[in-house]
């Protein structure tokens, strides 16, 4: 709820969500180029969304020339007590062609299983995904260029009643459509942007309850980047958005933002980074947010290097209006959430390794939470506080394996943990046996984490992943297996709802040239 989407750059927010933010299910993961992660929070550059992260992903361009990608695979889609069957189909192609200043992308992908219950029982719960989409980049002789796309999503998913819990035959058909236009123009020591981005999103809740919905997101960016000199760059621009959403009561809401950026560095070993952001909300009005990012280079060589870093920030989230209308659970009467944040680590590079450490508390008032003895969203009563450390260490133990091993820990007093482990770890272990094959093996350890009442713990489990590729020498065709779960552990992930066990999907990939 507290960390913004960007795709290309662009915000991605849906009003009609519990977290007034991007559901991932609408993105075809064929079209992903790269998913970074940018932690910490980042209210003052990115707006309110970003009060502790940032999850930035670029899809895949066009490339010079024609180019035809094809991309299909079958296998099991099964929860940990049902027979595997051949129960997940997906296919997925992308056609492009790209000249000096004009390159072109289309592409068109499905995703269908019908292997599990979202309530644990035997009546299957099918989910059917279908994107297509288009985009054109432009880059002139000159220093303009741009870039814009269009993509529609339509998600068929049935689901299980929650109140009360039992395997019903309900149907959810959602749709959205999300188009964006990114013209960028060059100058000496900067650059000017504009970011344009809409999305719609209707649903249709076809249920003992049937409930329709539609909502938009409409928004405009224009900032501006200039270096002064090797010293000083700064950020400068201004955001609006307008959020608007179907639900009796409901009113549109918009938001008027002007923020300011600046990195100054300080020597050849200090800089810091600080910025502010006046936040103009038509319900809630005038909100300032601030962030302070200090660093310093202890050391750095041609082998070596050490940095620390700290910083402090401030955020400000708004309700979504699904918190605030929608008929079951909204409430008109809350109040926007504060927070402030503090941070300190510190980033070790070797000329093979990469050591980092984050230590972060986060102070909210009042939270915004889900009460269980009202069923509505309420603001907390007392502060809520949230503190932990996030450790990652990467890199090369040969030429041909890698690893990658990421640890956090958190605790709260008087926060929300539910679902959130206190202790977590990802490894992954990639492998390259020669130029055609290829491993990559991920194990996921999750701790004990509250349930849904705040108060039941739930076990810790482990998962073990493993992939193989293999890529022909000749032809320009790879073939893959995938294995999830590969132990078939039993474990819950929400009580009462099924938890996927050990599955197996292969295909192949096409590639022209």
């Amino acid at each position: 709820r507290q960390v913004l989407i960007l795709i290309d750059g662009v915000r991605v927010s849906d009003p009609s969500r519990i977290d007034n933010d991007f559901n991932l299910n609408f993105l075809s993961l064929d079209q992903i180029e790269s998913i970074e992660i940018l932690k910490g929070a980042a209210s003052s550059l990115y707006g309110s969304s970003a009060a502790t992260g940032v999850i930035s992903i670029q899809t895949k361009k066009a490339a010079a020339g024609f180019n035809l990608n094809l991309q299909s695979s079958m296998g099991s889609d099964s929860d940990q007590d049902s027979k595997r069957g051949l129960n997940l189909f997906k296919n997925a192609l992308q056609l492009s062609q790209g000249g000096e200043n004009l390159k072109a992308k289309a592409y068109f992908s499905n995703h269908n299983t019908n292997g599990m219950s979202a309530v644990v029982g035997p009546e299957v719960d099918p989910f059917s995904h279908t994107n297509f989409g288009a985009s054109l980049n432009f880059k002139s002789q000159s220093k303009f260029n741009f870039n814009t796309g269009f993509d529609r999503s339509h998600i068929n998913s049935d689901y299980d009643n929650s109140f009360p819990l039992e395997d019903a035959n309900f149907q959810l058909l959602t749709t959205m459509d999300r188009f964006h236009f990114n013209p960028n123009f060059d100058y000496k020591n900067g650059g000017a942007s504009l970011k344009f981005g809409y999305q719609k999103v209707d649903r249709d809740f076809k249920s003992d309850y049937p409930f329709q919905t539609e909502a938009e997101n409409t928004q405009l960016e224009l900032f501006n980047k200039y270096a002064f000199g090797t010293r000083f760059y700064t950020v400068v621009g201004a955001l609006f958005q307008n959020n608007y959403a179907i639900y009796e009561g409901s009113q549109p809401t918009s938001q008027t933002d002007a923020f300011a950026n600046v990195v100054a560095v300080l020597s050849n070993r200090s800089r810091i980074n600080f910025g502010g952001r006046l936040n103009n909300h038509s319900t809630y009005g005038s909100n300032f947010t601030y962030s302070i990012n200090p660093s310093y280079q202890l050391l750095k060589n041609s082998t070596n290097s050490f940095k620390i870093l700290a910083a402090l920030s401030t955020a400000y989230i708004a309700p979504s209006l699904y918190q605030l209308y929608d008929p079951y659970s909204g409430n008109s009467q809350l109040e926007p959430e504060e927070n402030q944040s503090l941070e300190f680590g510190f980033v070790f590079n070797s000329s093979n390794w990469e050591l980092s450490s984050t230590y972060f508390q986060r102070i909210e008032n009042p939270s915004l939470i889900y009460d269980l003895s009202t069923y509505r969203y309420e603001n907390a009563n007392e502060n809520a506080r949230y503190n932990g450390v996030e450790t990652q260490i990467s890199g090369s133990i040969t030429g041909k394996l890698k690893v990658n091993q990421q640890l956090t820990f958190t605790q709260t007093e008087n926060g929300d943990l539910r679902y959130l482990p206190k202790f977590s770890s990802q490894t992954q272990i990639t492998y390259r046996f020669s130029s055609q094959w290829h491993s990559n093996m991920s194990l996921q350890a999750i701790g004990e984490r509250f349930g849904l009442d705040n108060k039941t713990l739930l076990e810790g489990y482990q998962l073990l992943n493993l992939s193989v590729h293999y890529q022909l020498k000749k032809a320009p065709l790879g073939f893959f297996i995938h294995a999830t779960n590969l132990f078939n552990a039993n474990y819950i992930e929400i009580e009462s709802y099924a938890t996927r066990g050990r599955n197996v999907v292969g295909g192949f990939t096409f590639r022209l040239p």
